[in-house]
């Protein structure tokens, strides 16, 4: 199969997310990148430059789509403490084939740092400060509807939420048992919140 006669940087990223995804950064080789983007190589540098930089391309794409879906989808409209719920479970329910994306890829990213630039760095920690965001505002939403009643800040519970969110999705990866990490959600919300979140 040659590749395509036009260059979609859309489909090639979102081909690429699902290797690195799946595979880890160490783990894709530039061969497997070539296939699944269906770009050669002389291409493939051109528009990356390297294997590291695409992977950056990656996570950017990754923030703004699939997470932002996410997020926008749970954190924007609706009852707030259900949103908050639904996007910490919506992280680990996902068809047997893409057990993969049990695990944030912001998170999966983290696990490979020390093989990565600093600037990648960067990228997952605002990727993070996005979810975050997402938390503090339902947390002021809940508060303002009377559906919270915390001493606490809403920025404070929101780190709190956002590291548990991380802690979420490398236990989904090692142990993807749904009813385990169901009751591990309610329970720590209704810990974090002071309320009892079904």
């Amino acid at each position: 199969m040659g590749r395509p006669i036009a260059f979609d940087r859309h489909t090639v990223l979102n081909n690429a997310l699902a290797l690195f995804w799946s595979r880890g950064f160490a783990a894709s080789s530039l061969r497997q990148l070539e296939e699944v983007t269906e770009l050669n190589p002389g291409s493939l540098y051109y528009h990356f430059t390297n294997k590291e930089l695409l992977f950056q391309a990656t996570l950017r794409h990754y923030v703004d789509h699939p997470l932002s879906a996410r997020i926008s989808k749970n954190l924007s409209t609706g009852n707030p403490l259900e949103g908050i719920r639904r996007f910490l479970t919506s992280g680990y329910r996902h068809r047997e084939e893409e057990q993969f994306k049990n695990c944030c890829f912001l998170a999966c990213a983290c696990t490979e740092l020390p093989l990565l630039p600093d600037t990648t760095i960067e990228l997952i920690n605002s990727g993070i400060g996005i979810i975050r965001s997402g938390f503090q505002q339902q947390l002021e939403r809940a508060c303002k509807g009377g559906l919270v009643a915390s001493p606490r800040s809403s920025e404070s519970l929101s780190l709190e939420l956002s590291n548990l969110y991380l802690a979420l999705q490398l236990l989904a990866r090692a142990r993807p048992n749904q009813k385990q990490l169901d009751d591990t959600v309610r329970q720590s919300l209704n810990h974090l919140l002071n309320q009892q979140v079904s």
